[in-house]
């Protein structure tokens, strides 16, 4: 499975259209079930993943949510821009875990 690349980006009403569909793929498949990505003119504007993906990359968003929050609580208490790299540093993590 690649969810870089999404194979196919459904129209919206489609996607809606497909829902129950959708989440008997995620309960059939785990987390092996395909994401599955939407959007306007076939640009990909959001994408459904299933309950056991979501709990596989939480840790990942969070840590780099934790590393935005920390940037920007940095950045507004020195008045001085730090890089997102100087800013996961500052909470003991490595940048390239993020990339």
């Amino acid at each position: 499975m690649s969810i870089t690349r999404p194979r196919t980006v459904l129209p919206t009403t489609e996607a809606r259209a497909k829902l129950s569909q959708i989440v008997a793929a995620f309960e059939r498949d785990g987390v092996d079930a395909e994401p599955v990505t939407f959007g306007s003119h076939r640009n990909p504007q959001g994408v459904i993943i299933g309950w056991d993906l979501w709990l596989e990359i939480l840790p990942a968003i969070e840590n780099r949510l934790d590393a935005a929050e920390t940037r920007r609580r940095l950045d507004r208490d020195t008045g001085t821009r730090l890089s997102f790299d100087d800013a996961a540093r500052a909470l003991d993590r490595d940048p390239a875990d993020y990339r």
